[in-house]
């Protein structure tokens, strides 16, 4: 099957193993929540918003008007009537019990009816919106709107989610809304939040005693609740682990007015985007080097990132998560599956090019392995025959023939192995060698003549002359054959030339014919000297036109 195609089943595979175990939700939304309370550090907006103010009952407050359990509803009373330029009025504050003094403090003197007061206040004004209680009405709130205060955290005590309805009942905030013809759709949603300074908020106790100007409140929504530590309204939110609950409700009364909250990305496009970085991972995997791989593991898992910050700052969350986990799961597929074949080409490159290439070499090859299919290459080809090899065969027996033809063949193959070169065939008492290709060469060309002449001085230690042909240039090398009898070789034109080169040697009576390729590429090295001597151009069958060949001088 195709690599390729292989790949694409791992990584479709591992997407739906991934999507059916996050299923259940412990596995993975702790996690995601992790990351987006990291967005919301990293992206809170502290944009100041004008046209909501805070009456913060805070810690001033209390110190200039009292502890706030024996605060008089008097003094909510007053300020209400003093805000009476503001657009809407929500008080945060549960009024659930009649407004009396302790059994003990009424026997000595009797509260004025501040309940009335308040109520008349509230009358005047028409644009109070009362907090109430999931389990209890406020007990105005026959006299104007009110709405559940209840502030729901997840599973780990974190504020994310706003509610437009909890149980059927108007939350407070979604009420303020509806008070100014403001409508939203979503019952359940990410709330989008501003930081704790962006919301103006003016102390109780300044506002009582008028040290404000009643015109600041003009056409504004002004929220009375507390921040002061001894009334306990303090919530966890994403971005902060203490935050005031007044500013909870300032932040979801501006998200209800303005359609402002945090969007889910698509569930659809996550899974494409799953699959293209998987699919990536993958194909990297199976395909490159390690350090290669490893680059694309650390710019795909900081690709997702950036792109679910980049959405985050335009009020979009994208879950990643189980993109993170597809593609962790997909690299170790990936790397089993690539582990698993390696091993198996590793056993196929060696039991190819164990026959033509020396142990050292058949590790490099194995390291940097050759395209088995056919590939367009750049080399240099030797063929090395005996002369008169077949007037021998004729006077000696067949053991003597096979004891000096092996004793020939293993010298001519020890010398190609010891210049790089990789024996590519027998062809009786010819020896063909390939240098430069799989394993790469500076420079083939001088490998080659270098070995050719260590080939004839060996031969004449062993009583017999040998001519060698030379020539550089393209081929196309492969495994090629049939399934039964598969043969890694090199075929083309330059190596056509090479063999009629060294059917030469015996016409112009030389050991080393060279062609013209091969003598550009040796003629000026540097640093080692060779001598040529030019025989001029001849006509070789198979070529139409007339080559230059060159004799390896001894």
């Amino acid at each position: 099957m195709n690599r390729i195609l292989k790949n694409l089943l791992i990584s479709i595979g591992v997407i739906v193993v991934v999507h059916i175990i996050c299923l259940y939700k412990p596995l993975y939304q702790p996690f995601d929540q992790k990351i987006y309370d990291l967005k919301y550090r990293i992206a809170i907006s502290e944009r100041h918003i004008e046209d909501i103010v805070v009456i913060d009952i805070d810690e001033i407050s209390l110190e200039k008007l009292g502890r706030y359990q024996n605060w008089p509803r008097v003094y909510f009373a007053e300020v209400i009537e003093y805000l009476s330029l503001a657009k809407l009025i929500g008080i945060d504050i549960f009024f659930g019990e009649p407004d009396t003094l302790p059994v003990y403090a009424r026997r000595y003197y009797q509260k004025p009816d501040f309940d009335s007061t308040l109520i008349n206040a509230i009358l005047n004004n028409k644009n109070v919106v009362l907090v109430s209680s999931l389990n209890k009405e406020s007990i105005f709130s026959s006299i104007c709107p009110s709405g559940v205060g209840e502030i729901i955290a997840d599973e780990d005590g974190v504020v994310r989610n706003g509610y437009k309805e909890i149980n059927h009942k108007q939350t407070f905030a979604y009420t303020i809304a509806r008070q100014i013809g403001k409508n939203f759709f979503d019952n359940k949603f990410l709330i989008h939040y501003f930081d704790l300074e962006s919301f103006r908020r003016i102390s109780f106790s300044d506002v009582y005693l008028q040290r404000v100007p009643k015109e600041y409140f003009t056409d504004k929504i002004v929220l009375i609740g507390g921040t002061a530590s001894g009334l306990f309204d303090y919530h966890a939110v994403p971005f902060r682990r203490h935050f005031p609950g007044i500013l909870i409700q300032a932040n979801l009364v501006n998200g209800f007015i303005k359609n402002l909250k945090i969007t889910q990305f698509p569930y659809f496009f996550i899974l494409l985007i799953t699959i293209f970085f998987s699919l990536l991972i993958a194909i990297f995997t199976s395909f490159y080097q390690t350090r290669v791989y490893v680059l694309v593991y650390l710019i795909s898992f900081l690709s997702i990132f950036i792109l679910s910050l980049v959405l985050f700052y335009n009020n979009i969350e994208f879950q990643s998560v189980r993109i993170y986990y597809s593609l962790i799961l997909t690299i170790i597929i990936s790397l089993i599956y690539r582990y698993r074949f390696e091993e198996r080409e590793k056993r196929r490159l060696k039991s190819i090019f164990s026959r033509y290439y020396s142990k050292e070499l058949l590790e490099k090859i194995i390291k940097e392995p050759p395209r088995l299919g056919g590939e367009r290459v750049a080399c240099t080809i030797i063929f090395a025959d005996i002369r008169n090899f077949t007037p021998y065969t004729e006077k000696s027996t067949p053991e003597e023939v096979a004891n000096s033809l092996n004793k020939f063949l293993t010298e001519m193959v020890m010398i190609v192995f010891k210049y790089q070169g990789r024996v590519d065939k027998f062809i009786g008492d010819c020896v063909m060698a390939v240098f430069g290709h799989p394993v790469k060469l500076k420079n083939s060309a001088l490998n080659a003549c270098l070995c050719a002449k260590e080939m004839v001085k060996r031969a004449e230690q062993l009583g017999l002359k040998i001519g060698v042909g030379i020539n550089s240039g393209e081929v196309v090398s492969g495994n090629f054959g049939s399934p039964m009898r598969m043969e890694y070789t090199v075929i083309g034109d330059a190596v056509n030339l090479a063999s009629r080169l060294e059917g030469l040697t015996k016409e112009f009576g030389v050991s080393v014919i060279i062609g013209n390729e091969t003598y550009k590429m040796v003629s000026s090295h540097p640093t080692i000297e060779l001598h040529f001597k030019e025989l001029g151009k001849v006509k070789v069958k198979g070529k139409e036109e007339e080559v230059m060949i060159y004799e390896l001088v001894f």
